[in-house]
């Protein structure tokens, strides 16, 4: 049973509810399909990952998400499937959610533009009977009643890359579901929990010729939540440096806040090695600026990647490099 006392309760909450409703993932870069559903099929063979990430540890209730996803276009590659599975928990509540993709692939000399849906089913549960409270709240109601909630949505995007660049833009729901017991639309402006929607821009590079040694590949990512006026934009600013095309070894900058006030959110440091030219591993450590920082040691996130060659003419040489 997790010791919630009722300050950080509804701490964790408002931040769950404005700054990160959607989980966050330092190595976005390489985790795409849970962004942009028309990032399926961008690794031109079958793709997996996988993504644990434990926020703020040493808070008890502190976020703690898993993500799978699965991607590969189809033989003719003008078309492409994907999915992605996730599991967070964050204080008292746990959302489970499906989210299946389909992308539309144009190929444009030695680029694509790719247009991409998809369709979630998200299971939300509130395990109120499991705080821990001070005496003054035991007799409170609210505290003995568990809630399961059911929500279905809705979003799209847009892919394009290159061998050695990328840029995209999705919107991964557009259904405002209301969080207030049951499943209906919240209606606009209404003051209720509900799933905002989330606007997020990519984008990246890779500088180098095909034979250097160290190859240099800066990343960026903005976040905006609709309908909260507190917010402004979040960025991920990240630069990454690939050695002898196996190793990365990069820091990132998130910056964010509220109320027309900017602030650094933290600073990350990443690594991802190939181990083989299909399976690949990687760490990124995110150390927090905020004023919870003497609480708390950091953010851990773990990755694992594997890439099967079905085509064995996808990979052009047995060190193929996929850098997105």
């Amino acid at each position: 049973m997790r010791k919630i006392y009722a300050t950080l309760l509804a701490a964790m909450i408002s931040v769950g509810a404005f700054a990160q409703q959607d989980a966050m993932y330092s190595m976005y870069m390489f985790n795409g399909l849970f962004l942009n559903p028309a990032y399926a099929g961008s690794h031109e063979v079958i793709s997996t990952v996988a993504i644990y990430r434990h926020q703020w540890a040493g808070f008890d209730g502190a976020p703690r998400t898993f993500n799978a996803s699965i991607h590969a276009p189809f033989k003719r590659d003008q078309y492409a499937l994907g999915a992605t599975i996730m599991n967070d928990r964050l204080g008292l509540t746990n959302m489970f959610s499906v989210t299946p993709s389909f992308s539309y692939r144009i190929k444009v000399k030695k680029s694509r533009i790719c247009l991409g849906v998809q369709a979630g089913f998200t299971y939300y549960q509130q395990r109120n009977s499991e705080a821990v409270l001070p005496d003054q709240f035991t007799t409170d109601q609210l505290f003995s009643v568990n809630q399961n909630l059911p929500l279905f949505n809705v979003g799209f995007g847009i892919y394009v890359y290159g061998k050695r660049y990328f840029i995209g833009a999705s919107v991964p729901h557009l259904i405002p579901n209301s969080l207030n017991g049951k499943f209906s639309l919240a209606a606009a402006g209404e003051q209720v929990a509900k799933q905002y929607n989330h606007f997020l821009l990519t984008a990246g590079y890779v500088f180098g010729k095909d034979a250097a040694i160290v190859k240099v590949k800066p990343t960026f990512l903005m976040k905006y939540v609709q309908g909260n006026r507190r917010n402004l934009p979040q960025f991920d600013f990240n630069l990454n440096f690939l050695f002898i095309d196996r190793l990365w070894v990069g820091a990132g900058w998130r910056l964010g806040g509220d109320y027309q006030r900017w602030r650094g959110e933290s600073i990350i440091g990443m690594i991802e090695a190939k181990i083989t030219p299909q399976f690949r591993v990687g760490y990124a450590y995110d150390a927090t600026l905020s004023r919870t920082n003497p609480y708390q040691s950091g953010t851990h996130e773990i990755m694992l990647g594997y890439d099967f060659s079905y085509n064995k003419k996808r990979f052009v040489t047995p060190r193929y490099v996929k850098y997105f």
